[in-house]
C-alpha cells in the first residue's frame, strides 16, 4: 500500500494521513489493457472484404458456384443442392445408412465431375460420432471442401 503523509502546521491540527490501496488500481488497469487487447482483433474479423470493380462490372461478374447441402437427421440424410435438386437417403433398421449415402455421393460425382463444396446441416439431436462418420463418407468420395450452415 502506498501512503500519503502530510505534516500539520500547528500543534492543534490533526494529521491527515491516507493509505491508498494500489493493488486494486493495478488490477483495474490490467483488466482494461486485456480488454483492449482482446477487442483489438474484432476490428479485422468484423469486416467483410470487398473489392471495387471496373466501370460496368458486368464482365467481372462471376457466377456463384453451386454447393451441395447435406442435412443430417435421425430420419436419414437429405442431399440437396443450391440448384434445387433433392435426394433423400432414409435410415436402415433405425441407423443412418452411410453406405447408401456414399452411393448417392458417387452418383453425384459422376453427374458433376468438378467437386462442389459441401455444407453440412446437422440436426441438434445428431451425435458427434454420426457427424464424424458423415464427414468421413464425404471425404472418401472426394468431397474435401466441407463447412457447416
Amino acid at each position: 500500500m502506498a501512503s500519503v503523509t502530510s505534516e500539520g502546521s500547528g500543534s492543534g491540527r490533526k494529521r491527515v494521513d491516507q493509505e491508498i490501496p494500489l493493488i486494486p488500481f493495478i488490477d483495474l488497469l490490467l483488466c482494461c489493457v486485456m480488454f483492449l487487447l482482446v477487442t483489438a482483433i474484432w476490428n479485422e474479423t468484423g469486416s467483410v472484404p470487398t473489392a471495387l470493380t471496373s466501370e460496368g462490372g458486368a464482365e467481372d461478374f462471376v457466377e456463384p458456384r453451386e454447393a451441395i447441402i447435406l442435412q443430417v437427421a435421425q430420419t436419414g440424410f437429405v442431399l440437396a443442392s443450391t440448384a434445387g435438386d433433392r435426394i433423400e437417403v432414409p435410415t436402415h433398421d433405425g441407423e443412418l445408412d452411410f453406405a447408401a449415402l456414399e452411393q448417392r455421393l458417387e452418383e453425384r460425382r459422376r453427374i458433376q465431375p468438378d467437386v462442389p463444396p459441401v455444407k453440412l446441416q446437422p440436426d441438434d439431436d445428431i451425435t458427434a460420432d454420426a457427424l464424424v462418420a458423415t464427414m468421413d463418407a464425404l471425404r472418401r468420395r472426394g468431397f474435401e471442401s466441407l463447412s457447416f450452415l
